[in-house]
């Protein structure tokens, strides 16, 4: 039984919508796109606007996502924890000189929290803040380590959609990459042309709560590089496991 409040799960809905789109929303467009009354609607977002939470375009009578949601988010990535991540993941970035992600997952996509791009003038690029299907990736298989396969199954209703043609599409396949012995975990290419990654999982009090992982292109992803990597990232995790108890997951 869905405990949850209502009249906030709609406020939440409204905000999780215009995320979703660079593009504004009039009244008219959330009412259709969530089935929510115009009547009903109406005064949560006065309220969202006068709060800032939402932004107001009198030409277009429509809304965006307004400025105290960045308030609150900077607010966030100058939290203690987040400093503490971000000493980690630059001191990785500086040992092996390729791109750092640091990631939670979310339904079935890995949601990026925190990234340090390498310095390189030739490198993999992901911004904070975005999401992708959570089998295509290392970061993302080092999320899903030890599920079963039911789980996965679950997670994944319409199947493994392949973004390149090395994502893996078959299930099986995805619980041996997740359920392996090696605390590390690959990708090839998977979730993008060119580019390849290793990630490990981190656990709080036996579960996994999060992930790291080091990306780069794919001509720079050879044994020198792996090892080299994997022995930061070896280093990372004890720093990680050190301080993952600030976060509340």
């Amino acid at each position: 039984m869905n405990t949850h409040h209502k009249p906030t799960l709609r406020a939440l809905s409204i905000l999780e919508l215009l995320s979703t789109s660079h593009q504004t929303f009039s009244l008219s467009d959330i009412s259709r796109h969530l089935e929510i009354p115009t009547s009903t609607l109406s005064p949560i977002l006065h309220t969202l606007r006068g709060e800032r939470y939402l932004g107001f375009h009198e030409d277009t009578q429509s809304y965006s996502l307004g400025t105290r949601l960045f308030e609150i988010g900077s607010r966030v990535q100058n939290s203690i924890a987040y400093k503490k991540i971000s000493v980690i993941m630059n001191d990785l970035v500086a040992a092996c000189g390729e791109t750092c992600h640091f990631a939670v997952l979310d339904g079935g996509d890995v949601f990026f929290l925190a990234t340090v791009n390498s310095p390189q003038p030739i490198r993999m690029y992901c911004a904070s803040g975005r999401r992708i299907p959570a089998y295509s990736t290392a970061i993302g298989k080092a999320l899903l380590r030890g599920r079963p396969i039911e789980e996965l199954k679950r997670l994944y209703p319409e199947g493994l959609k392949p973004l390149t043609p090395h994502t893996i599409t078959d299930f099986e396949e995805l619980y041996a990459a997740t359920n392996g012995n090696d605390v590390f975990v690959y990708e090839t290419e998977e979730s993008s042309e060119s580019v390849c990654c290793i990630a490990v999982p981190i656990y709080q009090q036996g579960a996994v709560v999060a992930a790291s992982s080091v990306a780069m292109p794919s001509f720079r992803y050879d044994v020198k590089n792996i090892e080299l990597i994997k022995n930061a990232l070896k280093e990372a995790l004890i720093s990680y496991e050190l301080i993952i108890d600030l976060f509340a997951f």
